[in-house]
């Protein structure tokens, strides 16, 4: 399958909306709103870039495969990753996955010169874990009880990839 990225854009969030499961994104509560989900298009403040959403479409049919979204912190030079997620599960291991994220890294280190990006990811979710250390994220450490979720709480690994470590890959 041949995966195209483009931006985000507003008439996307019926997919969108559907893929979210609140108990792994915690930032959205149910019913989730396009109020909620107008956080992840990409969006400038003072002429810098501090959100940036994309979608990996196929080009083939045209449809959303799945999506990522990132907030720039330009103070730090960074980008912390909040989603990615690949919707359908048949497209689960085609390389959407790598796209979204190796779109985030051109974008983030090539285009706008940051130095990190990083991102959080529950300590039980393991496919995601292998993922990120597949393309090269380094676990930074055990954010313990980071979260609430309903009546327990949830720990999150904290991962990064630097610009120097990203450059030899």
């Amino acid at each position: 399958m041949d995966i195209d990225i483009r931006p985000t854009q507003e008439h996307d969030f019926p997919v969108i909306r559907h893929w979210i499961d609140t108990r792994l994104f915690r930032r959205f509560t149910k019913p989730i709103d396009d109020s909620q989900l107008e956080n992840l298009l990409s969006r400038s403040k003072d002429g810098n870039l501090v959100d940036y959403g994309n979608c990996a479409v196929n080009s083939d049919s045209n449809a959303i495969v799945g999506f990522a979204h990132a907030v720039i912190d330009w103070k730090n030079e960074l980008a912390h990753i909040q989603q990615i997620i690949v919707g359908n599960s048949e497209f689960k291991k085609c390389g959407v996955g790598t796209t979204l994220m190796q779109n985030i890294f051109n974008k983030c280190f090539n285009e706008l010169k940051l130095n990190r990006t990083q991102l959080f990811v529950d300590e039980d979710n393991a496919p995601a874990v292998n993922f990120y250390r597949k393309l090269g994220f380094h676990t930074d450490g055990l954010m313990r009880e980071a979260t609430k979720f309903e009546d327990c709480f949830i720990s999150w690994y904290c991962m990064s990839l630097l610009k120097k470590e990203w450059e030899i890959l």
